[in-house]
């Protein structure tokens, strides 16, 4: 899937994007975000994410010119995405996991995605509530990458709820 407006191409990722996907992941503000990434970085770790992905759903690499900038995923009815801070505060995060999302459904059986966020990421929490999910639920995780446990908000979007929004982006585009 390409977006010529964002200029990114979601595509699998392979062994060939390890240098990218390693820079990402070498990156503490990306990390400390992420549930299951370990800091300090491990390239061998890295290099178990470089493969299409084989089970329920989907992970895309956002491929800018050539580049890995980003990833964004729905596996198991779970939402998960990071980018690289060099293109953050960009919008592409809304874009590419509406995008996501918008896929998901139209693809997979899925009634509901699931996604979370750290209580003190302010900006991925803002990405899910502008596409419609709800917060349902706060518990505290272990983060590995911090390496102690940080509350964790956790956000839904059924079915319903996203196409109930897309028929109307669907008409508010239609009359403007």
């Amino acid at each position: 899937m390409h977006d010529p407006a964002t200029g990114i191409t979601a595509r699998n990722l392979g062994p060939a994007d390890l240098d990218d996907l390693h820079a990402i992941g070498s990156e503490r503000s990306v990390v400390r975000q992420m549930g299951g990434w370990p800091w300090p970085p491990r390239r061998d770790f890295t290099a178990t994410r470089c493969r299409p992905y084989a089970g329920d759903g989907f992970v895309w690499g956002l491929d800018r010119g050539g580049r890995i900038v980003g990833t964004v995923a729905v596996t198991r009815g779970e939402l998960g995405y990071m980018l690289h801070p060099q293109v953050s505060g960009q919008g592409l995060g809304t874009r590419w996991v509406g995008l996501a999302v918008d896929h998901a459904f139209a693809t997979l059986p899925l009634t509901r995605i699931d996604a979370s966020a750290w209580a003190d990421n302010a900006a991925s929490a803002a990405v899910l509530r502008k596409l419609g999910f709800v917060h349902w639920q706060t518990r505290f995780e272990q983060a590995i990458a911090r390496g102690f446990p940080v509350a964790s908000h956790h956000y839904r979007l059924t079915r319903a709820t996203h196409d109930r929004l897309r028929n109307a982006d669907d008409c508010r585009k239609a009359t403007a």
